[in-house]
């Protein structure tokens, strides 16, 4: 097994339940990948200043793929940003709020998200779970900048068919229901896969020295971008499918054991 580049997901992925991680066996790991110059990648939803802030000074000389695969950081630096027109993406929240007002949706730019003042407290807690940079407005319209993503978090897990409902959208933008209870919307032809990607062209790595770990929907298209494919055993049944690997489950610190394994 001949692995140059390591991408994991982190909810799910990566962090436990409580979104935390074993700080002593990642900086072992990391300095373990290093002695064999060994690329390590976070692949997150996450606002990268909020990866920043969970990971802390673990988080040098690792790339960020944040946002939903639309930004690209690497030691304080943006090396690719993705973005959805201004009126476009208005558009796109307008249609979301129509299906269900009850929705809370998170329109990210490059320096803030926003979410409207509406919002209860139990699910300001999953904005600032991922979020960093955080602004509550009292109408999206506010907002005159382009957006990075357009993100949806819907308490009564109705994603998948909010996400069917807005398909028309398909030929401007990128849609995935990660989860039931998540919704990512990105500029067109944007995903986990395609991303990484662009980090492997700017490394010269290729994607058969590439090991990929994810628990969700969205993580089918980082799949697409690693010859080892390797699924958590609390990951959706439709990633296992994909998957030529098990790791035990996030709460289990999965991915630094199958990593401190194979490597």
């Amino acid at each position: 097994m001949n692995i140059k580049l390591v991408v994991t997901d982190m909810d799910g992925t990566f962090l436990d339940n409580e979104s935390n991680f074993d700080r002593e066996a990642f900086d072992e790991l990391k300095n373990n990948l290093d002695a064999k110059n060994i690329r390590f990648v976070f692949c997150t939803g996450k606002q990268c200043e909020r990866v920043e802030n969970i990971v802390g000074d673990l988080s040098k000389d690792t790339f960020i793929i944040g946002d939903s695969a639309t930004r690209i950081k690497y030691n304080g630096e943006f090396l690719y940003t993705a973005s959805i027109q201004n009126e476009l993406g208005l558009s796109i929240i307008n249609s979301i709020k129509e299906i269900d007002e009850s929705q809370t949706i998170i329109a990210c730019t490059e320096k803030v998200a926003f979410a409207l003042e509406s919002v209860p407290d139990d699910e300001r807690k999953f904005i600032h779970g991922s979020y960093q940079n955080v602004e509550y407005i009292k109408d999206f319209k506010e907002i005159e900048s382009d957006f990075l993503k357009i993100t949806v978090h819907d308490a009564k897990g109705n994603c998948m068919k909010t996400a069917e409902s807005i398909k028309y959208f398909e030929n401007e933008v990128y849609i995935v229901a990660s989860e039931d209870y998540w919704i990512d919307i990105t500029d067109l032809g944007v995903n986990k896969g395609t991303t990484i990607n662009r980090i492997q062209n700017i490394l010269n790595i290729d994607p058969s020295e590439t090991i990929a770990f994810g628990d969700g929907l969205n993580d089918i298209d980082l799949f697409k971008a690693a010859k080892y494919k390797v699924a958590m055993d609390n990951a959706y049944s439709e990633l296992k499918k994909e998957a030529n690997l098990i790791a035990i489950n996030n709460n289990e610190n999965g991915v630094i054991a199958t990593l401190q394994l194979l490597i």
